[in-house]
């Protein structure tokens, strides 16, 4: 049998504890996907976070391309179905269930999404501290059973906030946040624990999209749109770079293929004035009565903050596909294009 499923039925038979790591329905389809481990027929990518808000798609842009993939969450099932898909509920802080995780499925690629982002509050959560010790865990175990490639998901609040595009290897980065500072500690942490690997760190600016969280920015400027009101925004001089979360999955999907390591922005390299975003919704929701001041507004803002990646070393991993436009991709929230 394939050292795969024979060191998974070992723990399972020592722990007693099948009916809570792997429940005996999944068993037939752990010994296919061992067999197709071992067959060395396409590369396994281990997914945490994959039923969150920038996972979902990221697992389906993965299986779409032809990857195996082993998708990970606390304890949301998943909303995929798919033959190449084994899905595992999973407390990621647990050491030992981590441990046997890496040693039983032993998958070529990791893509870490999994951190503390709760709304409102992850930016000053004392969560973070425990999620730069798990990741470190996590990542260590992935790099002691052989493997590839790994992607971890680190984040543009890494950087210091000015007026300038920002620049992989070269802007100031500023951890004036428990979650900006946890992710540099993660990060520094990763080139020497992944020293020997390929290591991508991936800094996300602003992903949007029609699942996120109902606070989210955009979502709340459609809904006061589409109720003929004018959007109220604490920052309105603060211009940010948004990127649609299926082009995210895009792009992490590429990392994982392509020859390219470091850190790569996943950005679109153009930052929006939150009023900008409302005069496209207002467009495509043909709330006309509410231009005029809409662009009054816009044109007498002055930027004072500009949060605006660098997309040239993600292009190249990209082929040089670009990003949708807003525009495209306000209309995902509607369906139109469905």
């Amino acid at each position: 049998m394939t050292g795969a499923f024979a060191g998974t039925m070992k723990r399972l038979a020592l722990t007693g504890q099948g009916s809570r790591r792997l429940c005996q329905t999944k068993i037939a389809h752990l010994i296919s996907l061992a067999q197709k481990m071992d067959s060395g027929a396409a590369k396994t990518c281990l997914v945490t976070g994959a039923t969150g808000f920038v996972g979902r798609p990221t697992v389906k842009e993965l299986l779409s391309k032809g990857w195996r993939v082993i998708s990970i969450s606390h304890s949301s099932p998943s909303p995929i179905q798919h033959e190449n898909l084994t899905h595992i509920t999973m407390d990621l802080h647990n050491t030992d269930d981590v441990a046997g995780l890496f040693s039983d499925y032993r998958p070529s690629h990791l893509l870490h999404l999994a951190w503390e982002a709760t709304p409102g509050k992850f930016w000053h959560s004392t969560n973070n501290f425990t999620w730069v010790s798990t990741s470190a865990h996590l990542l260590d175990q992935f790099v002691a059973n052989g493997r590839e490639k790994a992607v971890l998901a680190g984040s543009c609040a890494e950087y210091k906030w000015e007026n300038e595009t920002l620049y992989e290897d070269v802007s100031p980065v500023d951890g004036d946040t428990y979650y900006a500072a946890s992710k540099l500690a993660f990060k520094s942490l990763a080139g020497v624990i992944a020293k020997d690997i390929d290591l991508v760190w991936a800094r996300i600016f602003f992903p949007y999209g029609p699942e996120e969280d109902s606070s989210k920015l955009i979502s709340y400027i459609f809904r006061e749109i589409s109720a003929n009101r004018q959007p109220s925004i604490q920052t309105p001089d603060r211009a940010v770079d948004f990127i649609h979360v299926n082009d995210v999955a895009l792009a992490f999907e590429k990392l994982l293929s392509a020859s390219e390591n470091g850190t790569v922005n996943i950005c679109s390299g153009i930052s929006l004035l939150p009023h900008e975003v409302a005069i496209e919704c207002a467009r495509l929701l043909g709330r006309t009565e509410l231009l005029g001041d809409l662009l009054t507004i816009v044109a007498r803002t002055q930027t004072d903050v500009s949060i605006c990646g660098n997309r040239k070393k993600l292009s190249v991993a990209m082929n040089g596909t670009k990003p949708v436009s807003l525009a495209t991709g306000l209309r995902t929230y509607l369906s139109l294009d469905d």
